[in-house]
């Protein structure tokens, strides 16, 4: 098996993704006293964009990083009404908003956009540590 060294370093910048922001997510979380996601959720989700992409592109069939997004969403959606029926406050969608921007930049990583994928993610985990 050939060991693609640029490859390697698209799925590790992924999983920094995930990292990056699953780390001001946990922050959040252990403030607000339980929410959505945390370190290895957006890691996992990073890492699931990066191997759908992945995949895609070596199947050449576009439809695959689709329908895992779509599965990524459905998981996501079911997190929320979870807490929502938990708690019986509207939760805000804040987490699993950065959940689908995290999945499109492990995404974005494999196919050709690690650097734009960064500054994103730097942008993004600004944004969520706004409040």
């Amino acid at each position: 098996m050939d060991l693609d060294l640029y490859r390697v370093q698209n799925f590790t910048t992924a999983l920094f993704i995930g990292a990056l922001v699953g780390v001001e997510r946990e922050k959040r979380k252990e403030q607000a006293g339980g929410a959505f996601g945390g370190l290895r959720t957006f890691m996992l989700i990073a890492l699931s964009g990066a191997i759908s992409a992945w995949l895609s592109s070596e199947l050449q069939e576009p439809t695959l990083f689709l329908l895992v997004g779509a599965g990524v969403v459905i998981l996501l959606v079911a997190g929320y009404l979870s807490e929502h029926k938990q708690s019986q406050q509207i939760p805000g969608l804040t987490s699993e908003a950065a959940g689908i921007v995290v999945f499109l930049l492990g995404g974005a990583c494999l196919f050709g956009y690690r650097e734009t994928a960064v500054a994103l993610a730097i942008v993004t985990s600004g944004l969520l540590a706004l409040k």
